[in-house]
C-alpha cells in the first residue's frame, strides 16, 4: 500500500471519528486546535470566544511605597524578586497594608497586561460564592444543590450540599482528563455544553466522606450561583465584587452564546486587580468604607474542613503543617510542602504550575505571581522570604 493511500485512510478514519462525535461540535474542534501552547497560554487568551466581559476599564493602581512606607527589607524583596525571576515570572507584586512594596513585570508585560489565571479562577469563585452566602442569596452551606440542579433530586446525589461543593467533598466523580480530545475533561475545557456533563456526573463515593479536588465541584456552583441570584455569573461578580473593589478589565469564558460561564478555570484579569482582591481579604472584607464581605464570612472562607484542614472554600491554607497537603483521598494524591509557613494564617489561591495569590491577614501581606508553568514553584519559600523580611521597628500604623 502506498504512503499516500495510507495517509488518506488515516485522515478519512479521523474524519469519520470526528463527524461521528457530532458535526455540531465544530466549535469544540476549532477551540481544541486553536488553543495556544503551554509557554504562551497565560498571555495568548484572545483566541477563545464567546466571553462575558465583567468590566472594561483601567485598573485602579495601589499606592507605591517610599522609604518611609516600605516595611519589608530591601534584601528580602530582592531575594523574592530573584526567586520569581528564576521562574520566568510575567508579574510579581508584593503589597503590605495596601501599599505596593514591589512591582515586577517580565518582558512585554506591564500594568495594562491581562493575564489568564488557569485554576486561580477556583479561588476567585470561592470568594464570589462567599459573597452570595453572606448576602443571603444562598441560604446556607447546608442548602441542597439539587434545589438548583433538579436532575440530582431523584438519586443519590440529592444530599450534596453547597458546602460540600465548596470544600471539595461532594463525592462527585472526576471528569477524566487525558490528552485525547475525546476525554470528558477536554470536553469540560472546550465543549459547547457545560451543564449536561455536570448534570450527568455520577457519585464516586458518598458525599461528605472524602476530600477530592475536582473541576466538577467548581462548575456545579454555576447552577447554584445563577439559580440563587437570578443573575448571570459575570453580572453578579460585576455588581457585588468588581464594582466595590474598583476592578479593571476582567472577562470569563462561556461555553456558547447565551450559555454557561466556565468558572472552574481561566478568568482573565490584570495583576493589579488580583492584589486588590487580596488586600480586601487581608482587610477583613473591607475596601475603603465598603464592607464587601463580612469579617465572619471572610474567616469562614479561610477555615479548613474536617476532611482537609488545608482547604477552605476553594482556597488553600498554609496551616496546619504536616510536610504535605492532601489533593485527593480517593486517588491518594498529595503535594509536598517544603517548610512550615512563618504565619499561621497564610491563605493562597492556586493556579496551575505556580500561578498564585497569597494573603496573610495577620501581616496585611499580599503577593501575586504569574509566569512559567512550573510545578516546582515553592509556596512556603516565597512567602517565608517576605514574612522574614518584615521590619520590626516600623511605625505601627503601617502594619495595623
Amino acid at each position: 500500500m502506498s504512503l499516500i493511500k495510507s495517509v488518506s485512510i488515516v485522515v478519512a478514519a479521523g474524519l469519520v471519528l470526528v463527524l461521528g462525535y457530532g458535526i455540531n461540535d465544530r466549535v469544540f474542534w476549532t477551540r481544541w486546535f486553536s488553543q495556544p501552547p503551554g509557554d504562551t497560554v497565560l498571555t495568548d487568551w484572545a483566541w477563545y470566544k464567546p466571553v462575558d466581559v465583567i468590566a472594561d476599564g483601567p485598573s485602579t493602581p495601589l499606592p507605591v511605597a517610599d522609604n518611609q512606607s516600605r516595611v519589608i527589607s530591601r534584601s528580602a524583596l530582592q531575594d523574592a524578586e530573584a526567586y520569581a525571576q528564576s521562574f520566568d515570572s510575567l508579574a510579581f507584586l508584593v503589597v503590605q497594608n495596601g501599599v505596593l512594596q514591589l512591582e515586577h513585570y517580565g518582558a512585554g508585560i506591564d500594568r495594562s497586561s491581562v493575564i489568564d489565571s488557569q485554576s486561580m479562577h477556583k479561588g476567585f469563585l470561592g470568594v464570589v460564592a462567599t459573597i452570595a452566602l453572606d448576602k443571603g442569596f444562598i441560604p446556607s452551606l447546608d442548602t441542597l444543590v439539587s434545589d438548583y440542579i433538579p436532575e440530582w433530586a431523584e438519586d443519590e446525589r440529592q444530599s450534596i450540599t453547597v458546602g460540600q461543593l465548596l470544600e471539595m467533598n461532594s463525592g462527585l466523580a472526576q471528569a477524566e482528563f487525558t490528552a485525547s480530545p475525546f476525554s470528558p475533561g477536554q470536553r469540560l475545557f472546550f465543549g459547547t455544553d457545560l451543564d449536561t456533563p455536570v448534570q450527568n456526573t455520577p457519585l464516586a463515593f458518598p458525599p461528605g466522606t472524602a476530600f477530592d479536588f475536582n473541576h466538577v465541584n467548581s462548575q456545579a456552583m454555576h447552577a447554584v450561583l445563577t439559580g440563587a441570584t437570578g443573575m448571570s455569573y459575570a453580572g453578579f461578580v460585576r455588581e457585588y465584587l468588581w464594582q466595590p473593589l474598583g476592578g479593571g478589565y476582567a472577562q470569563v469564558r462561556r461555553d456558547r452564546e447565551g450559555g454557561s460561564a466556565r468558572i472552574f478555570c481561566c478568568i482573565q484579569l490584570r495583576p493589579m486587580d488580583w492584589v486588590r482582591l487580596g488586600v480586601m481579604l487581608a482587610n477583613g472584607g473591607r475596601v475603603g468604607d465598603a464592607q464587601v464581605i463580612s469579617e465572619a464570612w471572610v474567616e469562614r472562607l479561610m477555615t479548613g474542613s474536617e476532611l482537609n484542614p488545608n482547604f477552605g472554600f476553594h482556597v488553600w491554607l498554609g496551616s496546619p503543617y504536616s510536610g504535605t497537603r492532601l489533593v485527593s483521598e480517593p486517588s491518594n494524591r498529595w503535594s509536598p510542602v517544603s517548610a512550615p509557613f512563618l504565619a499561621d494564617d497564610v491563605m493562597y489561591v492556586e493556579g496551575r504550575g505556580g500561578q498564585r495569590l497569597y494573603v496573610v491577614p495577620s501581616a496585611r501581606l499580599v503577593a501575586y505571581r504569574a509566569g512559567r508553568i512550573d510545578f516546582s514553584w515553592d509556596d512556603a519559600k516565597i512567602v517565608n522570604i517576605l514574612l522574614s523580611g518584615l521590619e520590626t521597628d516600623v511605625d505601627p500604623a503601617l502594619v495595623q
